[in-house]
């Protein structure tokens, strides 16, 4: 047999101890594809690197993508971004020390990548030296210590110092460099023009006229070499000796290497798929694209790269097909059905399963009758004997004799396994549609119909006279021995029914059958019966699985509650670890009797549908166990399935507030506005293996300590929060044992609004209480100002009207004396004073009225009474108010203006026996003056300073913070100016 077809073979069975052939689960190979169809920017993939963020760079013939396992985030060349990418072809990826990705183009030389602000920087701006090409076809790409290794298409090798940006030639070679590799002393080249060894002062070359695609160094001593011309051949690194690696692989085009994480070695060609080996070329197994092909298979041939990630997985670059990703763990059943490309099932619907004494396995299908799988000769062959026929339920009795169950054609018997087109059919049933057997002892079949129960001895169905009528009209769908005479009846409608075939005794099951209970818990429409190897009997159900208590007549439940898929069980096969394997509506499940606990399996797992059949579940002679459903069957070694799997990682990349993003990867102490309301982070998770396996679920602290499911989103949106301190966060849960596994969180701050804040309360405090302070103080200012009020004019009174009250009263004294010759003179003097009085108190009234803090008002005053006093001394005069406007509040100073006013005005009149007077008032920025001229005697220099009139004018100016300038030469008149600060 060729390694072919023990490929093809073991792609179903494996081989196991003394040679027995089993179901082959390790060689199957399935793979996860992406296309453009999901996203990626051109179907051709060059290059592969997993950055430290966790994050898929992937370099097409146009455009690289980063993957985050469900979207592809693509960067172009831009005109108007000078951080942009240089070129469209993407060829070569590589990650330094620092986590800077380094990109090699098709023509644009190359650009370093920060993968946590997506930007770019190109080589050339970053070299301190001008020779720098820009324009580099660049090949391959690889790091030294901190030497970036740049290998072009026909320009040579070149170096990048990472430390110091010194640019320079390392490698002058016409040849195509397309692999860089190293090893502890030298630098090897794979090159369309053979192997380049470079050491220092050394630079040989191997297979010159070979095309050397790839190298891939194996331990410390040997190096295998991917030609396109003759294989894969190796290398002895230490003696340079070469030779053939597989002789299977001398005539293909080898493309790319790469080495698993159980040393297997994967060999990518152009046109021949892949080939996995082991480290010494042996076990060769062959992965090629069908014609007809499932999703799970590869999709092309081409190979460009593939490339291994630290955690096992496989990414194989495709040509104008994009990539597939492999892990082993992933897909770990093997299923088959009508559309499987190595061999087809002749039905879809499998309803039931048995084994043949040579191994060949008998299949059960709707409308499709019996099919033998044969597993020499790795086909399927259907039995003309059953045609078109359901076949719902096998047996194989104790004498090697087949029981064939139909719906609607009755029981048949094949007696002779070398005949299986040989058949009899058993007469007599309650029912042509036959649902379940199973082989007592002694011989007796007891059959389940949609009738109720038959049973068989020696070919002939019995009386069925002591069948209880409840049972005669249920369907019987799962039967099981307890011992040689009792047994177990799982029916559609009546639940668990016990039957003694001795004293043909039947009782239904329920939990009250014992304990008088009036509550009944029998599960209803029971799939399946199963005994295990410690005794407990297990019932599978459309409300569960169901523990049976035989003894105490109980039933312990487990549904989805519990953690199984679905609460439909069809079947139940038990391993060697004593775990129970159960086929549902959602699956396949693994229960854990001691522990309680279940572990699903689904489509994501290998399965082609989650929907089984019931009665469609066998375990063989191997070990193999066979579950049947609505696309076929699944069939797996129990105990090789490794229940494996990754957490991957959570980033959340940016925080989108308003319109305007922040990169939450490289921001700290993020703060929002209180009035930015809208706020949305956008997150990854990183799982490329098994990301169905991990549920997410976030929470927002600050707002809720609540945990919420994320489902398939990968933003939150939030809007209306508060000013106040939150940490967003996502984690992954395990779905098997809800343990978190990973967990990503981002604190920000919600900036109050000023009036919120303490500092603002604070300030608030203080203006308050500076204002009620204030408030005090002007009222108080305004009671001390009103009690110097009264006190001034208490003091005006007295200074002002004593004086003339004292004269009036010394002038009516007088009168009294001299009532005859001097009266009238006395009592006009008397007259005089009161008068007066009566004007020192008016102007008094007249200065703390409010009513006269009108300007208008004042300047009416003061030109009536200049013109009234001037006038009745026939003194020419001219008064000029121009336009001082201004408004005097203060009594004390509109007081104190009015009698300087006043007495300037008098002393013109009464004393300086002028002919004519000037008055004017007017203003100059902040000063106000007051300026009174006559052309009178004037003032010699020694009365400036005397007498009582003067000082009262000094005085008053002093009060009012004015100056006060008298100008005047006897004879020639006298010009009086006071200036006052307004």
């Amino acid at each position: 047999m060729s390694l072919i077809k023990q490929f093809v073979k073991l792609s179903i069975f494996l081989f196991v101890i003394n040679n027995v052939t089993v179901f082959a689960q390790d060689t199957s190979y399935r793979f996860k594809n992406f296309s453009q169809k999901e996203g990626l920017s051109q179907s051709t993939v060059y290059s592969f690197i997993k950055d430290d963020l966790g994050y898929i760079w992937i370099g097409t013939k146009d455009g690289l993508n980063r993957f985050d396992a469900v979207s592809f985030l693509k960067f172009y060349p831009s005109n108007t971004d000078s951080n942009s990418i240089s070129n469209r072809s993407i060829r070569a990826l590589v990650k330094d020390s620092d986590g800077y990705i380094w990109v090699g183009t098709d023509g644009g030389g190359i650009d370093r990548l920060d993968p946590k602000t997506n930007q770019f920087i190109k080589l050339c701006d970053l070299s301190v030296l001008s020779e720098c090409v820009s324009e580099l076809n660049v090949t391959s790409l690889n790091i030294n210590g901190n030497k970036l290794l740049i290998g072009t298409r026909n320009r040579g090798l070149f170096s990048f110092l990472l430390d110091d940006n010194i640019f320079k030639k390392e490698l002058e070679t016409s040849a195509t460099i397309w692999d860089i590799v190293l090893t502890e002393d030298f630098l090897w080249l794979a090159t369309s023009g053979g192997v380049l060894k470079v050491g220092k002062n050394l630079t040989e070359n191997f297979l010159p006229e070979d095309n050397i695609r790839a190298l891939k160094v194996l331990g410390n001593s040997s190096m295998l070499i991917g030609s396109k011309d003759h294989g894969v051949l190796k290398m002895d690194i230490r003696s340079n000796k070469i030779e053939v690696f597989s002789d299977e692989l001398i005539d293909k085009e080898i493309s790319s290497l790469g080495i698993d994480g159980n040393k297997q070695i994967w060999i990518g060609t152009d046109n021949n798929g892949i080939f996995i080996t082991d480290n010494q070329g042996r076990a060769i197994t062959a992965l090629n694209a069908p014609k007809t092909s499932n999703d799970t298979d590869l999709k092309n041939n081409s190979i460009r790269t593939i490339y291994t990630d630290e955690n096992d997985l496989i990414w194989i670059g495709l040509n104008n097909a994009g990539f597939s990703n492999y892990y082993k763990y992933r897909y770990q059943f093997e299923s088959f059905s009508t559309e499987n490309t190595n061999m087809r099932l002749p039905g879809d619907v499998v309803l039931s399963f048995n084994e043949l004494d040579n191994g060949d396995i008998l299949i059960g299908l709707e409308q499709n009758g019996l099919a033998v799988h044969n597993i020499e000769e790795n086909s399927y062959n259907t039995l003309s004997a059953f045609s078109d026929k359901n076949i719902i339920a096998i047996l194989k009795d104790s004498k090697k004799q087949i029981w064939v169950a139909t719906d609607g054609w009755g029981l048949n018997l094949i007696k002779d396994q070398s005949e299986l087109n040989s058949i009899s059919t058993i007469d007599n049933l309650t029912n042509e549609s036959v649902l379940s057997l199973h082989e007592g002892s002694s011989g007796l079949i007891l059959v389940g119909t949609y009738k109720g129960l038959n049973l068989i001895e020696n070919g002939v169905v019995q009386n069925r006279d002591f069948i209880p009528d409840y049972l005669q009209d249920d369907r019987v769908l799962a039967i099981e021995s307890l011992n040689e005479e009792e047994y177990l009846i799982g029916t559609f409608s009546n639940g668990l029914i016990y039957f003694n075939n001795n004293s043909k005794d039947f009782r239904r099951l329920t939990s009250s059958s014992k304990n008088n209970s009036t509550k009944k818990e029998t599960p209803e429409r029971i799939q399946s019966i199963y005994t295990d190897t410690n005794g407990r009997i297990w019932l599978g159900t459309y409300s569960g699985l169901v523990q049976f208590d035989r003894k105490n007549e109980q039933f312990n439940t487990y549904t989805t509650a519990d953690g199984l898929p679905n609460d439909v069980v069809y079947g139940i096969l038990e391993d060697s670890n004593n775990t129970l394997w159960l086929s549902t509506n959602a699956g396949i499940s693994n229960f854990d009797p001691e522990k309680e606990t279940f572990i699903n399996y689904s489509i994501q797992d290998g399965l082609l549908s989650n929907e089984f059949n019931g009665g469609a579940y066998f375990k063989d002679s191997r070990g193999i166990f066979y579950f049947g459903g609505i696309k076929g069957f699944t069939a797996f070694i129990p105990e090789k399935i490794k229940n494996v799997s990754l957490s991957g990682e959570i980033i959340i990349h940016s925080l989108n507030v308003d319109g305007s993003t922040i990169n939450t990867i490289t921001a700290e102490d993020i703060e929002i506005q209180h009035d930015q309301d809208y706020i949305q982070f956008e997150f990854s998770y990183l799982n490329f293996a098994n990301a169905d396996k991990y549920k997410l679920e976030y929470r927002l602290s600050g707002l809720s300590e609540n945990w919420i499911p994320v489902n398939s989103r990968r933003s939150i949106n939030f809007s209306g929060l508060q000013p106040g301190e939150y940490e967003f966060s996502i984690r992954a849960l395990n779905n098997l044992n809800g343990i978190e596994t990973v967990s990503k969180s981002i604190p920000f701050y919600i900036k109050s609004p000023f009036w919120k804040t303490w500092y603002f309360a604070v300030a608030l405090v203080i203006v308050l209480f500076g204002a009620i302070y204030s408030l005090f103080k002007y009222r108080m200012y305004f009671l001390l100002k009103e009690e110097r009020t009264r006190n001034k004019i208490a003091r005006d009174l007295h200074d002002d009207l004593s004086a003339t009250l004292s004269s009036i009263s010394f002038f009516s004294e007088a009168a009294k004396r001299n009532q005859l010759e001097s009266s009238g003179k006395y009592l006009q003097r008397i007259d005089e004073s009161a008068i007066e009085a009566k004007e020192k108190i008016n102007d008094i009234i007249w200065a703390i009225d409010p009513e006269n803090d009108d300007w208008e008002a004042f300047l009416t005053k003061c030109k009536r009474y200049a013109a009234e006093m001037f006038e009745s001394k026939n003194i020419d005069y001219q008064i000029n108010f121009g336009n001082a406007v201004y408004k005097i509040t203060d009594y004390s100073l509109r007081q104190d203006l009015w009698l300087v006013f006043k007495e300037l005005v008098t002393n013109v009149v009464r004393h300086s026996e002028a002919s004519n007077a000037r008055v004017s008032l007017k203003k100059k920025k902040s000063v106000l003056q007051l300026i009174i001229e006559d052309d009178g005697i004037g003032l010699k220099d020694k009365d400036l300073d005397k007498g009582n009139g003067i000082s009262n004018l000094r005085y008053r100016s002093d009060r009012m913070g004015a100056i006060l300038k008298i100008e005047s030469n006897s004879p020639s008149g006298t010009r009086v100016v006071l200036s006052i600060s307004v």
